[in-house]
């Protein structure tokens, strides 16, 4: 059966179906430095609630995990790790530029989320301190709600002490359960099964927050 996952997704509820006549970007290519603000490798890490001595989250950015995305990203980016002020090389790993495409985010809204076929299991995962998506960590509730109702298999995830690269993110404290380790467990377990599991229990439907400990609890916000 196949199943569908959103993690951290772009999302414009009332965004246009259709490409506009006169679409925003005009432009094809995006290039982003390690360190360009907003949209640089480096702002993935961005949360929402400013954490300037990283006490909020002990250990959420693992040292030497920025660099090594960057330089990874360099390896395979062939023809922008040679451009910007500085290019890319070993003796100045921050420089070099990205290439990527320039989208305008039409077609994901709330009328294409209704229209998913019910069949279709659908997981959406949410980072509480995503500053990267543009509406921000509510993205994910929006997702939800605009999901079909009635019989519609689908779980949201909200993961405390996670951004945008939750992928990459881990934990310091003592018992903690780092992001990418949640991020795994709900992937593992949706993708074998359909279901969300607190503890020994899977869940097809549902909203569900999980703390820095890897506490599943009840979302009962709206």
């Amino acid at each position: 059966m196949s199943r569908v996952v959103f993690l951290n997704s772009l999302f414009f509820p009332l965004g246009p179906t259709e490409e506009p006549a006169n679409p925003f970007p005009t432009f094809p290519l995006t290039l982003n430095g390690k360190t360009t603000p907003f949209t640089g490798s480096d702002a993935l890490w961005t949360p929402v609630t400013p954490d300037p001595q990283g006490t909020l989250c002990p250990g959420r950015i693992i040292q030497g995990t920025k660099d090594q995305v960057w330089n990874q990203t360099m390896e395979h980016e062939t023809v922008g790790c040679a451009w910007g002020p500085i290019p890319w090389s070993a003796e100045t790993p921050a420089g070099g530029l990205n290439r990527a495409p320039t989208f305008s985010g039409y077609g994901w809204n709330s009328e294409v989320a209704r229209q998913l076929r019910d069949n279709i299991p659908t997981l959406v995962m949410q980072g509480l301190e995503d500053g990267a998506v543009p509406a921000g960590p509510g993205t994910g509730q929006a997702i939800y709600n605009a999901l079909p109702e009635s019989g519609f298999k689908k779980v949201l995830v909200k993961v405390k002490c996670a951004s945008h690269a939750m992928v990459w993110e881990g934990c310091a404290e003592a018992g903690c359960t780092p992001p990418h380790a949640t991020l795994k467990n709900a992937l593992i377990g949706w993708i074998k099964d359909g279901k969300f599991t607190v503890g020994t229990v899977g869940h097809e439907s549902g909203r569900f927050i999980v703390d820095e400990r890897g506490t599943v609890t009840a979302d009962t916000t709206t």
